[in-house]
């Protein structure tokens, strides 16, 4: 008789195995076993799940739903029920008594729900965290589009001119080559061929391909706006964009069917519109209509050729999907961000309302993602999702256009989400470079706090995670999300071409001795990191009708429309991030009172990383060379007069060498450190030491040097390891120019 005064069964089946050993002899081992209970078994405690942490806007709801099991069984009654454990206001649940509810909050602040469940012997409970915060503003800033821009600063001024006058034009090199086996142009001209009834034939090319096209004709349209200030180089170059773009643009229409449908990979094969999730029509779509718009503001908002080719995809799209017509959603996101940046743009410039039916079709669209898995970002319905997993590029692209939608819709529950997963991301899954995805799921998300310097960090997913700040920014018009965007912009993205910008990285480990590649089998990076980085006026300023925000620096001449009525031209002149010496003109075309907040840097911007000395402040401030003292309010420094032409801000920066440690719940990091000066996160590189066994004690001085001969100049940090050996620190984005080894993280111990 056992303890329990129970008999448990056991059949074991076995079987003779040929094992191969040194004596050649056979072994037998068990296959399988299983296990009878003749009912007398203990009872154990129920196992509780309550769910993943997450934050909540007050007056909303959080969609609750834990798990119970009992001995093996799901549990299911009444006796399972929700309370508050602690917070300071009260939570109020739909339905306590019943394991999947809601709840909501009559207060902002840090609340913890519990999870109870009573087996007749036992109670388990688990808690999950909620933030709650009080809603963002009633309205919000609109981003800057492009329009004719001016870069002076020494490091955006070199980094862009290669990527004008080397990267781009490499890119639609390739693409113009009918053999490339990735897809090019080619798959557009046999879709034209098709349509006009002549001989064609199929590229066997991945139906994502048209992609890599798109976003090429985007980034040429940008570097257009780029003023050459006579640089004979880029005048070729952007000469050269024209010639590509007459020759590429007929072509492309010519492959759109009569309502508007494009995707060439579909209209070759004769296949069933939105009939395979895996196709990416939305994906190459999406595009499709940010190179209708980018082409029209290259134009200055004139030619419309490309633009109504853009809306008439749209309206294909919205006279096909929706609801009474078709529920459907893409296997990769991308048309959800595209249709709100349509339908932002068109209300603007065309009426309040002209653009609404884009807007709701990118929430239908996101509302339609149900009965899926976590690679797609379908598992839950949006509203619902709190943690990032899956595909990180996939992610980012949905959780900006979750941000898109709460912002132009004030929809409660999708702001709930993407604040869940924004916090998610940066608190738990967030490299130190910027960077999102660490490649232990199918390019995609891990699990919390695994953080692994092999890291996947997809260029494509930094550029998302870009967006998602951005469109972060806007909604909360807080600073702090602008301190993430120069983050991400200028060590993930940054980095991502080398320093002629010949050659780029696909995926960005922070422990890594790659180089870059002139292409990849799926080049879906290529076009888009030029695009992103050609952008760069959209992510140093946003607009409301009375306030400008300076959200980054870089020397530069941009021009502001609408500002109380008027243009208002913003002259930066810096050589930042070599030194924090800001000036900032503002010229406005006339004597107008408005408000300009001006970013204070704050470099604690995530929880999991803590950089020594702190910095979130700024060293001086003068206008028209007087000193005085700004209100700061969200991390900007305020001001409110009227503005006259030549008026001048001038601002220093703190600049120091942090050093930076990781939560101890990062084991990669542990005993290790990693550098920075000003926004650039730092690399060492075998090249320069040995970068595996020398050890940086933790008080060992560091000096900014300048070296104009490196790789177009930049700061390095200097100093020597425990042993004496002489350190040499360059910014990430400058890595793997020379061969070798190159490493974020430091060992201090």
């Amino acid at each position: 008789m056992n303890k329990y005064n129970t008999t448990t069964f056991i059949q074991v089946t076995t079987t003779r195995l040929r094992l191969e050993f040194d004596s050649g002899s056979a072994s037998t081992g068990i296959l399988e076993w299983k296990v009878y209970d003749s009912g007398g078994s203990p009872n154990f405690a129920p196992r509780v799940v309550a769910g993943v942490d997450r934050d909540v806007i007050v007056g909303g709801d959080t969609y609750l739903n834990g798990t119970v099991q009992d001995d093996g069984k799901l549990f299911v009654t009444p006796s399972n029920y929700w309370s508050q454990f602690s917070g300071p206001g009260a939570a109020t649940f739909s339905n306590a008594n019943a394991l999947v509810t809601r709840a909501n909050f009559s207060a902002p602040g840090a609340s913890v729900l519990q999870l109870n469940a009573f087996d007749g012997q036992y109670t388990s409970s688990k808690t999950l965290n909620v933030v709650v915060a009080p809603p963002p503003p009633s309205s919000h800033p609109l981003p800057v589009y492009l329009s004719a821009y001016q870069i002076n600063s020494p490091l955006w001024s070199y980094r862009l001119k290669n990527t004008i006058v080397n990267w781009i034009p490499h890119l639609y090199a390739q693409l113009n080559n009918p053999n490339l086996a990735q897809g090019n142009i080619n798959s557009f001209i046999q879709v034209s061929n098709k349509l006009a009834g002549r001989a064609f034939s199929v590229p066997g090319v991945d139906p994502w391909a048209d992609a890599y096209t798109l976003n090429t004709l985007e980034a040429m349209c940008d570097a257009l706006m780029y003023d050459a200030q006579g640089d004979a180089a880029i005048v070729t170059a952007q000469n050269s964009f024209r010639t590509n773009l007459d020759n590429w643009i007929p072509i492309i229409l010519s492959a759109q069917e009569p309502d508007g449908y494009l995707h060439t990979y579909t209209t070759l094969r004769g296949a069933a519109r939105w009939s395979n999730k895996d196709l990416h029509e939305g994906y190459v779509g999406g595009y499709f209509i940010e190179a209708g718009l980018a082409h029209y503001l290259m134009n200055d908002r004139t030619n419309t050729i490309l633009y109504a080719a853009a809306k008439k995809l749209a309206d294909c799209w919205c006279n096909n999907i929706g609801p009474a017509k078709k529920t459907w959603w893409d296997g990769h996101e991308n048309m959800e961000q595209a249709l709100v940046h349509l339908g932002r743009f068109m209300n603007e410039f065309e009426g309040p309302t002209n653009g609404l039916k884009y807007i709701q079709l990118a929430k239908f669209l996101m509302d339609s993602r149900l009965n899926g898995g976590t690679y797609d970002q379908s598992h839950l319905p949006v509203i619902q999702q709190y943690e990032a997993v899956g595909h990180a590029v996939r992610a980012a692209y949905l959780y900006s256009g979750m941000e898109d939608v709460a912002l132009e819709t004030g929809d409660i529950d999708y702001q709930s989400a993407a604040l869940s997963l924004w916090d998610n991301i940066v608190n738990k899954k967030y490299y130190v470079t910027g960077g999102v995805g660490s490649g232990e799921t199918s390019e995609g998300f891990g699990n919390n706090y695994s953080l692994p310097n092999s890291a996947y960090c997809e260029s494509c997913s930094s550029c998302g995670e870009l967006f998602f700040q951005h469109k972060m920014n806007l909604a909360w018009q807080d600073a702090k999300y602008a301190d993430l965007m120069e983050n991400t912009l200028y060590n993930a993205i940054l980095g991502s071409l080398d320093d002629p910008a010949s050659n780029f990285f696909y995926p960005n480990p922070l422990d890594s001795s790659g180089a870059r590649a002139a292409w990849h089998t799926v080049p879906c990076c290529v076009g888009n990191i030029a695009r992103t980085l050609l952008m760069l006026p959209t992510w140093m300023y946003a607009r409301s009708p009375d306030t400008i925000y300076v959200n980054l620096f870089a020397g530069s001449t941009v021009t502001i429309s609408n500002i109380s009525g008027v243009a208002v031209q913003m002259v930066q002149t810096t050589d930042y991030p070599w030194s924090g010496n800001v000036s900032v003109a503002v010229n406005p075309a006339v004597a107008t009172n408005f408000t300009l907040k001006i970013r204070v840097p704050n470099r604690t911007w995530s929880s999991l990383y803590t950089p020594t000395p702190a910095v979130s402040n700024l060293t001086s401030i003068r206008l028209n060379g007087s000193p005085f003292l700004p209100v700061i309010s969200n991390g900007y420094a305020t001001i409110t007069r009227t503005w006259t032409n030549g008026d001048k801000i001038d601002l220093v920066l703190p600049m120091t060498i942090q050093r930076i440690k990781a939560s101890d719940k990062i084991a990669a990091d542990a005993g290790r450190v990693a550098l920075q000066y000003g926004p650039l996160i730092y690399n060492v590189e075998s090249v320069d030491q040995d970068v595996v066994n020398t050890v940086l004690g933790p008080g060992a001085p560091l000096s900014a040097t300048w070296n104009g001969s490196m790789l177009g100049g930049l700061m390095v940090i200097t100093g020597n390891y425990t042993n004496g050996a002489a350190l040499t620190a360059l910014p990430n984005y400058a890595r793997l120019n020379r061969g070798g080894r190159s490493l974020v993280w430091i060992r201090d111990q």
